[in-house]
């Protein structure tokens, strides 16, 4: 675990968690859509903002927690405030694997029935701040401070574990500039990524023009559609490499229609084969970080 400057943030340095609390003027040409391979909480302690998640725009207020699953397109949109306070933590799947039990799995925090999910909470800021505090400052220096340390991030998991399973404190998305149809196309695009997802194909689909469909996409998300499914394609590849470990066998899964085409995009995408992928995640010895 470490604390360390935002700026620094591009990279885990940790194989479990790391901690930022940052007050800073958050400039929206800087905030791009990124994902990672960590999961992401980031809780909201003062002032407000707008923020991108998977297809859909969220209000941030005090108290506002976003469970950010691991390649999950995101961003903040804007600073609606003065002050914006906020506290996020980059954890890796594996350490939540570790710390969960049979009876309490902590990676249930980013999930819906099952299935991967960010979600997004709201809560009472105080209460939200009593279990940040800890995590705010390094560990002490003495016997027994990395244990308290890391006993107070996981007493913050499961108070996010329980906030989920009660589901009275989600959060729901915000009306937005982006219209019902093109969040509808963007759902529709991951929950499909082994279909044929061609402008064609998906203007059928959807009873819409597909020039229209391509211009309004691109004006009101800033990805072109190829763009959007080529990403979420090769973001669900990693998930299904480190189940299955053959790339060979999962390319078809992800939408490609030939094993060359996938080698090629993978590697433009993160800068290595997924065979050197694989090898790199086994061995802890990175956590990825790109932006859009």
């Amino acid at each position: 675990m470490s604390l360390a400057h935002p700026e620094a943030a591009n990279t885990m340095i940790s194989e479990t968690f790391e901690v930022f609390h940052v007050q800073d003027q958050v400039k929206t040409e800087k905030t791009l859509y990124h994902y990672h391979d960590f999961y992401e909480i980031h809780c909201t302690l003062a002032g407000s903002g707008d923020f991108f998640l998977d297809g859909h725009e969220y209000t941030l207020t005090p108290g506002t927690i976003l469970l950010v699953h691991y390649n999950d397109l995101h961003r903040i949109v804007k600073q609606t405030s003065e002050v914006f306070e906020r506290t996020y933590i980059f954890v890796t799947p594996k350490y939540l694997a570790l710390l969960s039990t049979p009876k309490s799995n902590l990676q249930n925090c980013f999930k819906s029935f099952n299935q991967k999910h960010s979600r997004v909470l709201q809560t009472d800021t105080e209460t939200l701040r009593s279990y940040l505090s800890p995590l705010e400052e390094p560990p002490k220096n003495c016997f027994g401070g990395d244990i308290l340390y890391n006993q107070a991030f996981l007493n913050l998991m499961i108070y996010l574990s329980n906030l989920c399973l009660s589901e009275e404190d989600l959060v729901q998305p915000k009306e937005t500039t982006t219209s019902p149809l093109i969040r509808d196309l963007m759902d529709y695009a991951s929950e499909n990524l082994a279909q044929d997802l061609s402008l064609d194909r998906v203007s059928e689909a959807f009873f819409a023009d597909k020039f229209y469909l391509s211009r309004e996409f691109k004006r009101q998300t800033g990805f072109t559609f190829h763009q959007y499914v080529l990403k979420k394609r090769l973001l669900y590849s990693k998930e299904l490499l480190r189940q299955t470990g053959s790339s060979s066998e999962i390319y078809p899964q992800c939408g490609f229609g030939s094993y060359t085409h996938f080698l090629r995009s993978f590697k433009k995408e993160f800068n290595m084969t997924p065979k050197e992928f694989l090898k790199a995640d086994k061995e802890q010895k990175f956590v990825y970080f790109d932006h859009h």
